[in-house]
């Protein structure tokens, strides 16, 4: 009864493409399980992780011959994946994560392009920081998108 149970749940399986592939290893994957009406639930490509994928299906046989003639496949790993070990490739990373109030920036986007500036405060929800500029002659407060600037300079670096 509980082998019944695991056999209509499920598994998350890792495929390992040809680094730079893996978008191209998805789409055919997708496009062959429309084909064969195959019950692949979910492929998941992740950036920061080159060189595999994840597919989410019931039966791991059907995925494994699906994949057998994409030329951009190198395998598949041995065994499942828990989603606890993919959950952080789920939610997006937030672009004023890793900036710090007091760090030194440059502004690689906007009509300031090219400027250096001070950190003055971040905006986590709305993943805006407010910057002063270095060159200007009256330190106004800037707000920006936190894609917009890079970090020059950490402001533990200083000390």
């Amino acid at each position: 009864m509980i082998e019944e149970a695991e056999e209509n749940k499920p598994h998350i399986f890792t495929i390992k493409t040809q680094i730079g592939k893996e978008e191209i290893v998805a789409n055919l994957l997708e496009k062959r399980a429309k084909k064969a009406k195959a019950d692949i639930l979910s492929i998941l490509v992740a950036p920061e992780l080159r060189g595999y994928l994840f597919v989410e299906t019931y039966d791991k046989q059907q995925l494994k011959n699906m994949i057998k003639t994409i030329s951009y496949v190198r395998g598949m790993l041995d065994g499942e994946t828990n989603i606890q070990e993919i959950e952080h490739f789920l939610t997006p990373a937030s672009s004023v994560a890793k900036i710090a109030e007091g760090d030194i920036v440059e502004m690689i986007a906007g009509p300031f392009r090219g400027e250096t500036a001070k950190v003055i405060h971040i905006d986590d929800a709305k993943e805006e920081i407010t910057v002063e500029l270095f060159e200007a002659l009256v330190p106004i407060p800037i707000t920006v998108r936190g894609e917009q600037v890079r970090v020059i300079k950490r402001k533990e670096e200083e000390k």
